[in-house]
């Protein structure tokens, strides 16, 4: 079996496979991120992993026990956002190499975050309309 069709088949099957083994080595890539935020005065830190959730907590010294409860919620919450914003942009720039042209994660966002629904009619769209080429 050979000629045009049989050649785009080829060339579809080596992109695939070559998509595929990116896809494996991002997912891999992503079990590993983990981010760390310290509070500026250094009394807390916090870690959390590639999905946002809280994995490590630490006091240093004893000047947090002074604080009023209100002010070391507000150092908790801090330190912890902090520490999330950096995992999912960590986590957002791994994922980058997967979108197509066009396709970031700001609009991902915009089109519901993992709605995949509304991401595949809207990649559908902008195949249709040219906005994507290869």
């Amino acid at each position: 079996m050979s000629g045009p069709l049989h050649d785009e088949m080829s060339t579809a099957l080596t992109d695939l496979r070559a998509q595929q083994d990116r896809i494996t080595e991002t997912l891999a890539q992503l079990g590993s991120v983990e981010a760390t935020s310290t509070s500026e005065d250094r009394l807390l830190q916090a870690t959390v992993d590639g999905q946002g959730r809280l994995t490590g907590l630490k006091f240093t010294g004893r000047r947090w026990r002074d604080l009023a409860p209100k002010e070391l919620a507000a150092k908790l919450v801090e330190v912890v956002n902090r520490a999330q914003d950096q995992a999912a942009q960590q986590t957002a720039s791994l994922m980058s190499g997967l979108m197509p042209p066009g396709l970031d994660a700001e609009r991902l966002r915009d089109l519901g975050g993992t709605d995949l629904d509304a991401l595949f009619e809207s990649a559908v769209e902008d195949l249709a309309a040219g906005r994507w080429t290869r």
